[in-house]
């Protein structure tokens, strides 16, 4: 009689479910389409493309009480750091964030500034020439494309020419700052720049190609959705997030200083760099440690 009832529950609860997924049939984003398929890309209450990033407040110089430019790597060979490399070609809608980036600058949606390990200058005269310092260098296969209305020259590229799979580091700049205004401890993604490793004949070597303002980035990032795990299909959120919420792994391999100087400029072993790189982010934390507990005018 128990099992009797339990069958009659379940067949009830099933109706019911049955009832509210024909009720929820006429809605956008079903899980399933007429075809009883997944569709490629998840469904969302919302429409990617209409996001905006959120805006980040522009504190006034006089609030600064503290800050710290700190320069990364982010290694993609790192476990936390393969939804930046995968997938090596696109598939499903989803596609690299090299892939993104190196589209971006071909169509000229963002800027590219030639890099310097000296110095980073973002002026019109130190934008790179896309096709003489990135296509032709490093061999990828195009075709000119010309805007028949706007005359701009762009690009033709096939997907698996971009050399995604080369791209396997990203440097990274970013300003730890204490806004004594609003009483925050914050940090700010000021640029990022793709590292191409190739063997080019003399061995295996580090190509920083350019460096991209990341609040350029932003709009379009925001608009992209990213995989970032294989245990839960349905764990993604945008590639504006991924940077935002700090969801990737990295390693300090500059602080601004004097001397202008890298890590690997004044350490002679890899233990050596491995304690700087800990010395810099403990002094960052305690710095948020102390202002929060102590404040700004402390001496």
């Amino acid at each position: 009689m128990k099992a009797y009832s339990r069958l009659i529950i379940a067949a009830a609860a099933l109706a019911l479910g049955l009832g509210t997924a024909s009720a929820q049939s006429s809605t956008t984003n079903d899980f399933f389409n007429e075809n009883g398929e997944i569709p490629t890309n998840l469904p969302t209450a919302y429409d990617m493309k209409d996001l905006t990033p959120i805006e980040f407040v522009n504190p006034r110089a006089d609030d600064i009480y503290w800050q710290k430019v700190v320069y990364r790597v982010i290694d993609l060979r790192e476990r936390m750091n393969y939804p930046l490399y995968y997938p090596e070609t696109a598939v499903d809608g989803r596609e690299s964030f090299f892939s993104i980036l190196f589209k971006l600058i071909n169509e000229k949606k963002v800027p590219a500034f030639r890099f310097d390990y000296t110095t980073e200058r973002f002026g019109k005269d130190d934008l790179i020439d896309f096709e003489e310092e990135v296509l032709k260098k490093f061999e990828v296969i195009y075709k000119v494309k010309t805007n028949p209305t706007t005359k701009v020259k762009t690009f033709q590229i096939e997907d698996s020419d971009i050399p995604n799979r080369e791209v396997i580091k990203y440097y990274m700049k970013e300003v730890w700052f204490f806004d004594k205004n609003s009483s925050t401890f914050n940090v700010k993604i000021i640029s990022i720049c793709p590292v191409l490793v190739t063997d080019r004949g003399v061995g295996t070597q580090s190509f920083p190609l350019c460096w991209i303002p990341f609040d350029n980035l932003r709009p379009y990032l925001v608009q992209r959705e990213v995989m970032i795990t294989d245990k839960n299909n349905g764990a993604r959120m945008s590639y504006d997030d991924l940077f935002i919420k700090r969801r990737f792994a990295s390693n300090i391999y500059k602080e601004s200083n004097l001397q202008n100087r890298m890590i690997l400029d004044y350490t002679a072993t890899t233990g050596d760099v491995k304690r700087e790189q800990e010395r810099i982010q403990r002094e960052i934390l305690n710095e948020a440690q102390d202002v929060r507990e102590y404040g700004y005018e402390r001496k």
